[in-house]
């Protein structure tokens, strides 16, 4: 599961990072920035489904040439303003950009965004738009490839934060079987009795007679 990993100034509880001025007051030091991010990843479907942490070999998996969508959520967490938050989004071998907030072209392996001011408590959520790589770029002899798509954050101050979701794209390989799962066969009837089965038990008495006979006779 991909984890949001927060950026943030660390201090001790209850410490205070003020210093007394001589004469009455105190001077505080500037406010640090802290905010989260998350990169989601839509289910492939008819529609479109869920957007999900990952999606991993066994989850539903993408075609060849097809369209995904990501999500990125970003988070001011903090007690102050964060003014241009520097998004930067890479995609990995077998997918490429095709549409979204970014200043890049189709088939760029990179984009980035700036956000002019995240104010303190908002969210902004942005979806970009990526495409599998064609059957014939992915590797020959391997049926399902995952590749993980990675998203980073970074304030003027060089505060960072980033995340990551992973998908999985699947392409039929020549002289692999799809493997069968087979079913324990259920009986619905049973089996018809003829005249054998008849003659058959017919012949039970008699055996057990004689087994009764060469008893008596030991």
């Amino acid at each position: 599961m991909a984890v949001a990993i927060a950026a943030t100034a660390v201090f001790a509880a209850g410490e205070s990072n003020c210093q007394i001025v001589y004469g009455g007051g105190e001077v505080c030091p500037p406010k640090q920035v802290k905010f989260t991010i998350n990169k989601t990843v839509q289910k492939p479907g008819k529609g479109g489904g869920d957007f999900v942490e990952n999606l991993t070999i066994n989850d539903p998996r993408f075609a060849p040439d097809q369209n995904v969508n990501f999500k990125i959520i970003i988070e001011n967490t903090g007690d102050t303003d964060v003014s241009n938050l520097n998004v930067v989004d890479s995609f990995p071998e077998f997918l490429s950009f095709v549409a979204g907030v970014g200043n890049s072209n189709v088939g760029a392996k990179q984009i980035n965004f700036i956000i002019g001011t995240l104010k303190k408590g908002e969210k902004m959520e942005f979806v970009i738009t990526a495409k599998t790589a064609e059957g014939d770029k992915l590797p020959a002899n391997q049926a399902i490839t995952c590749v993980t798509n990675n998203v980073k954050a970074m304030a003027p101050d060089g505060v960072t934060a980033q995340d990551n979701a992973q998908v999985c794209i699947e392409k039929q390989v020549l002289g692999a079987e799809t493997p069968k799962i087979f079913e324990k066969p259920k009986i619905k009837e049973l089996p018809p009795t003829g005249p054998e089965l008849g003659l058959l038990a017919a012949l039970i008495p008699t055996g057990l007679a004689g087994i009764y006979l060469r008893r008596k006779a030991k």
